[in-house]
């Protein structure tokens, strides 16, 4: 746990990464556009209208954004690592509300993907992969380095994400938009042709999948505390007093502190002795 355990050097390294990395295929995700829609570019940019590709969007920006408030912290605010700051800066809220909407929404795309689009008789691609299966794994595995916290009472930001991919279908559907392949539906399984059954997946979607996306994740966190709990806690104020020297790369670990006075108090305590 890169966060939590004081592998601070490794975890600025996490952040750029992944930015990297995500920014990477999500160009990717473009180039090779034409592998489902074909030569022409009029139907390549179709790209925008998929859900998969919102989310993935969000996902990637939320990486990015996550390693500029780490470098930027790391070079520019010390009072932030060290829990002298009293309230949470802009840029920390902002990449905790995406960070909330690209976790969630990361999960839910892979499940609509293998539950209701997927066909056994289609070709899997690198991008489809990436797309629908690494971006869940990722989400998962960043969970548990991460020091952003999972509030329950946030399950509406992946919520609103769900509601306006909703308006932006029906509008496109009013608007006469076709897919890539010139049909009237941008998902044959969410064609507003069918206005009952469409109406009723996107109000579970929204209402109730989203939700329990949000909920699984507010759990692994839960379970992310245990095991920093069980695994760190004994190191916890010793990288703590030598973050002063060393630098915590992660702005995140102060949104913990927010919300552990008991940390905080022995950050100052372990300040202080270090000085003495």
């Amino acid at each position: 746990l890169f966060e939590f355990c004081g592998y601070h050097k490794l975890y600025l390294g996490w952040r750029i990464f992944w930015a990297l990395y995500h920014l990477v295929w999500i160009i990717l995700t473009g180039v090779y556009s034409y592998q489902w829609a074909g030569d022409d570019p009029a139907q390549q940019v179709k790209w925008f209208i998929y859900v998969t590709n919102w989310a993935y969007f969000v996902l990637t920006f939320s990486t990015i954004i996550d390693a500029i408030c780490v470098v930027y912290i790391a070079v520019k605010r010390d009072d932030i690592l060290l829990g002298a700051c009293s309230e949470i800066p802009w840029y920390l809220k902002v990449d905790w509300v995406f960070f909330n909407v690209s976790n969630s929404a990361s999960i839910l795309v892979t499940m609509l993907y293998w539950g209701l689009i997927y066909s056994s008789s289609s070709t899997q691609t690198a991008v489809n992969i990436e797309t629908h299966g690494l971006n869940m794994v990722y989400v998962l595995v960043n969970l548990f380095l991460t020091g952003i916290p999972v509030r329950f009472y946030h399950l509406f930001h992946p919520m609103v994400f769900g509601a306006a991919y909703v308006v932006f279908s029906i509008i496109y559907k009013i608007l006469g938009g076709t897919n890539a392949q010139e049909k009237s539906y941008i998902y044959s399984s969410f064609d507003w042709s069918n206005t009952g059954y469409t109406t009723g997946l996107s109000l579970i979607t929204v209402l109730v999948a989203i939700p329990i996306c949000h909920i699984i994740l507010f759990l692994l966190f839960l379970l992310r505390i245990f095991v920093n709990k069980k695994c760190c806690s004994r190191t916890e104020i010793q990288n703590t007093a030598t973050s002063v020297d060393n630098k915590s790369y992660s702005p995140e670990h102060y949104l913990e502190l927010k919300d552990k006075n008991e940390v905080k108090i022995d950050m100052d305590t372990a300040l202080a002795n270090k000085k003495s």
